[in-house]
């Protein structure tokens, strides 16, 4: 064969490969700003466990929002962080200044964790508690993470919340094995925020549990092996 051919060949064998790749998550690091959104579509199958949820509603000044947001364990072991923007009307002020579109919301605090970003129009959960958007992501979807690594920003771009619309749902990966209590912030002219659940580097209940019996069963064969 000649090295032309070869050449050839080998240059369409590595595009088949990468087309035969699957979609890949948008990696959110520290100082980072303007990632794409990836779907969410290619992970499904991993979505794994519900292990809590909430939803907090307000008034801002400028729009009223219902932020929703959950945690999953996937079937990798390691924690999801969903949330949903919810725009249900306008805000406190009068006139067109209580009516704004909504630009983007902040989920916080993430700091020493990898977080994959991904993003939703479908509802994930059937009758549970996200819905489908009628405001999906759009190619202006962005992500970011600020420099000390704590916040990480969606940005709508010209596709903001506007009237009564739902967004899609955005699901940051992270490789945390527990979650505690976190914020949220969804951001206009003005801004609305509240708890919602972050990483954490601390066991859950239930993981101290199944540590200690973990530690006890230890114990109990090596008292075992000494009386033999």
């Amino acid at each position: 064969m000649s090295k032309f051919k070869f050449t050839v060949l080998a240059a369409a064998a590595a595009a088949c490969m990468v087309a035969a790749l699957p979609a890949q998550a948008t990696v959110i690091v520290a100082g980072t700003s303007g990632l794409p959104t990836q779907s969410f579509a290619a992970i499904a199958a991993s979505q794994g466990v519900l292990l809590a949820s909430t939803s907090v509603s307000g008034t801002a000044f400028t729009f009223s929002a219902t932020m929703r947001a959950a945690v999953y364990r996937n079937t990798s072991g390691t924690l999801d962080f969903y949330y949903q923007v919810v725009r249900t009307g306008r805000g406190s002020l009068r006139g067109a200044a209580g009516n704004q579109m909504i630009d983007s919301f902040t989920g916080s605090d993430f700091t020493g964790f990898t977080v994959d970003g991904y993003a939703s129009a479908t509802d994930l959960d059937g009758a549970g508690f996200f819905t489908a958007a009628n405001n999906p992501p759009s190619s202006t979807t962005t992500f970011g993470r600020s420099s000390d690594d704590a916040v990480l920003q969606t940005d709508f771009g010209i596709n903001g919340l506007a009237g009564t619309e739902i967004s899609a749902v955005y699901v940051f990966r992270t490789n945390a094995r527990a979650f505690t209590e976190g914020t949220f912030g969804i951001i206009d002219g003005s801004s609305l925020s509240g708890l919602a659940y972050a990483p954490s580097a601390v066991p859950e209940p239930a993981t101290w549990g199944m540590l200690i019996g973990g530690f006890g069963m230890v114990g109990f064969a090596s008292r075992r092996r000494r009386a033999k």
